[in-house]
């Protein structure tokens, strides 16, 4: 008769762990009120920049003269005016009196009633003196064609010479919300993983716990309940923030890589969880009461913060030298790399590395954790040092 294989009872003392994790944390009623308030709070952000826009409609303004047509042509490419065309200038004089139109252009007059603003008169001004060539380049008998490549100029080529920030205000809040959810989603599991571990050190149900359990099971099993609950918490946000982004039509008023950086912030998610988390358990254990936690996590807590931090200084200048190492060096690549990436254009290569690197660098705490884990965690009495700990037996 042969032996049974020991590996799914392996696997089933795992995933035993983290369904109780689940269970008990992720549908307590604190973590379902909690992820509500921060699904509203991220759609509410996504939709802000078109609440406070709001929807001022097509600019109306009325038109008379001789470069009318010509003009109306200019302001329909441009887009954005509700245009009247009238006989003569008078008449569009007092439809600007009447309130018909916000402004009117006639015979070289902009009319309106108090001013316009800056970037209407701007683009008024502009259209009036293309159209004016154009009218000019017509009575000097030159044909449509003649003048239609006249007045083709190809844009302006930008290069830019310094490293340069983000583009506008929609790019740094983009980088800032993407960089903020980051932070807090590893923050939230790393300090729940901690605590749990020393929770039930401290009770000493951990002791009854391994008499069926292998230590990585245990910790492996909290890890993955936790990083299950935080990671449907993500993609919730992602999900919401990306919904109401596309329903409102700012998604694609966004820089052009953001839509694809906030799917991949949840696989660098993933990876940033694996280093923190196994590392959060690890030093967890090396002390048995709840109020000597917040030492122990002190290091993980601070390489977080200057990560997190390291990210709003990224968005003013995304392709210095500075931002380029700080986004390919772990720790602080897990929120550097996607937050630079929602904003600028990152080489293949970059992210690449960045992704190894991370990655080598999420098993290494794999390793370390799980030692510290399993030689600490039925150690009793004051906080155990690093050292002490990884020498002790297994």
């Amino acid at each position: 008769m042969s032996a049974p294989n020991p590996e799914p009872s392996r696997l089933r003392g795992l995933l035993l762990v983290a369904g109780r994790e689940i269970r008990v944390r992720g549908l307590s009623k604190a973590n379902i009120v909690s992820l509500i308030i921060t699904v509203v709070i991220v759609g509410a952000l996504a939709a802000l920049p078109t609440l406070i826009g709001g929807d001022e409609g097509d600019e109306k303004i009325g038109l008379a003269g001789a470069n009318a047509a010509a003009m109306q042509a200019q302001l329909d490419a441009m887009g954005g005016f509700d245009i009247t065309v009238y006989g003569t200038a008078a008449e569009a004089e007092q439809a600007v009196e009447d309130e018909a139109v916000e402004a009117a252009v006639a015979d070289g007059s902009l009319y309106s009633r108090d001013g316009v603003g800056n970037e209407l008169e701007t683009r008024l001004d502009a259209a009036w003196q293309a159209a004016s060539v154009q009218t000019n380049l017509a009575n000097a008998g030159l044909s449509d064609q003649e003048i239609a490549g006249a007045l083709s100029v190809e844009p302006l080529e930008f290069v830019t010479l310094e490293s340069g920030g983000v583009t506008g205000p929609l790019d740094y809040f983009t980088g800032l919300i993407i960089s903020i959810i980051m932070f807090m989603m590893l923050m939230t599991p790393v300090q729940y993983i901690a605590m749990g571990v020393v929770e039930e050190k401290s009770s000493r149900i951990v002791e009854i716990l391994l008499t069926s359990l292998k230590p990585w099971q245990l910790l492996g099993g909290k890890v993955i309940g936790l990083g299950v609950i935080s990671l449907v918490n993500l993609v919730a946000m992602v999900a919401v923030g990306l919904g109401v982004s596309a329903a409102t039509g700012m998604l694609s008023d966004l820089p052009p890589g953001t839509a694809s950086a906030a799917v991949s912030t949840v696989g660098w998610w993933l990876i940033a969880f694996a280093l923190f988390g196994t590392l959060a358990g690890g030093v967890g254990s090396l002390v048995s009461r709840q109020e000597e936690s917040g030492s122990v996590l002190t290091p993980l807590i601070m390489s977080l913060t200057v990560s997190y931090i390291g990210a709003i200084f990224l968005l003013n200048a995304p392709t210095s030298t500075f931002a380029e190492i700080l986004s390919l060096v772990p720790p602080f690549s897990a929120i550097a790399m996607p937050t630079r990436m929602a904003i600028a254009e990152v080489p293949a290569w970059q992210i690449g590395l960045s992704a190894g690197l991370l990655a080598l660098a999420a098993a290494g705490a794999l390793a370390l954790g799980a030692q510290l884990y399993k030689r600490s965690v039925l150690f009793t009495g004051s906080r155990l040092k690093l050292s002490e700990a990884l020498r002790r037996a297994a």
